[in-house]
């Protein structure tokens, strides 16, 4: 009684459970109530009246009883399966490594039998030669006698040591042409560091003539403007000299008058001698054959025309001593190692400088314009020499 009290309690414990949380147990619990409940409705009304619902009620059962089991077995079945997986991955890493120690294998006997074949045509080899020195020998009927086997042992053992002194010899040869090859390395190294210096010095130089020039072209606008300047000191000085010559001449016109009238002289001021002398003074230059006879506009161009033989023969004396220090670089200096080839500025011919020399400073010394030039001396010298 007690079990059958007991299980209709564990399978209406059963239905009220959450459908994800039923055991193949409770599905069989829910088939005892069921047919208990099955019995009850026989027992009241015959079999007749289930006989068509029952077979359709086992089945429901089993399926529930299949989809039960299934649930309970479906995260096992995901657990075999991924340690099924895993299982061939290993397997297959573990094949490939044996395939790849398969084929290391596989070389190394071939590189063995390679060597194995090598050396036993090498020993073939010598047994041939040793095959071919014993006929020799037969033929030749030769005995060797002890002494001589000695003698021979000896020679072989001398070669062996010749051998072994050539091989030293050049082993050495062999070291030392390595450090020579450092040294040759170094010394390559030093070379492209001065190369790179003189590119260096190169540019500097060029940004120098660069700066030379245009200091050279402002030292120009300078000169010209000193040129302006004499000049017009010099017609300030000529237009004074024509006024003191009119003052002159107005001085001895009225002096002709005082003596006519025979009246005194007056009283002039202290100043007046002076400005007597420097009327008859300048009087004189005017009678003077070798006053100045330059306008203003020829003295501008003649004063512009020596300050550019004086920048241009600064420049040949520069250009000069650069060439002379270069010559005298290359007399005293060993020559090094050729250099990469650099692009340098070519050096003006020497047939320039003799036609700037002859047609634009000879003839002013020639006429005399810059006899007391200070800075003509180098040019007089080089003169000399050409």
């Amino acid at each position: 009684m007690e079990e059958e009290r007991g299980s209709p309690l564990a399978a209406e414990s059963a239905l009220e459970k959450n459908v994800a949380e039923l055991t193949v147990m409770d599905v069989y619990d829910i088939a005892s109530l069921v047919g208990h409940e099955f019995e009850r409705v026989i027992d009241q009304h015959g079999c007749e009246a289930i006989a068509r619902l029952m077979p359709k009620v086992v089945r429901v059962l089993e399926i529930l009883e299949v989809l039960v089991s299934r649930h309970h077995v479906a995260p096992e079945l995901d657990e075999l399966r991924l340690e099924l997986d895993r299982l061939r991955l290993e397997r297959m890493d573990r094949i490939e490594k044996e395939r790849k120690h398969q084929k290391e294998l596989e070389l190394v006997e071939d590189v063995w039998r390679g060597e194995a074949q090598d050396l036993l045509s090498q020993i073939a080899q010598l047994q041939e030669e040793n095959k071919q020195l014993m006929t020799n020998l037969s033929h030749k009927d030769v005995s060797f006698s002890e002494e001589e086997f000695q003698k021979h042992e000896g020679m072989s053992e001398r070669e062996r040591q010749v051998m072994k002194k050539l091989k030293e010899v050049v082993d050495k040869q062999r070291d030392e042409i390595r450090a020579k090859d450092r040294e040759l390395g170094l010394k390559n190294e030093d070379v492209e560091a001065l190369q790179q210096q003189q590119t260096r010095l190169m540019k500097i130089n060029h940004d120098l003539r660069h700066r030379v020039t245009v200091v050279e072209a402002q030292g120009k606008a300078l000169i010209e403007q000193k040129v302006e300047l004499e000049a017009d000191l010099q017609t300030k000085e000529q237009e004074m000299g024509s006024l003191r010559a009119e003052l002159g001449k107005l001085r001895e016109r009225l002096q002709g008058e005082f003596s006519q009238n025979g009246e005194e002289e007056p009283e002039t001021e202290p100043g007046g001698d002076e400005c007597v002398s420097d009327t008859e003074k300048m009087a004189m230059d005017l009678k003077d054959p070798n006053r100045p006879r330059f306008t203003l506009q020829e003295l501008r161009d003649v004063l512009h025309e020596r300050n550019e033989l004086k920048s241009k023969v600064f420049l040949l004396q520069e250009e000069l001593a650069y060439y002379k220090s270069e010559e005298m670089e290359e007399e005293n200096r060993i020559p090094p190692p050729p250099p990469i080839a650099h692009p340098r500025m070519s050096p003006q011919p020497e047939s320039g400088i003799r036609r700037l020399i002859f047609t634009a400073i000879m003839p002013m010394v020639a006429a005399g314009l810059i006899l007391d030039d200070p800075t003509l001396q180098p040019v007089r010298r080089l003169v000399s020499l050409v």
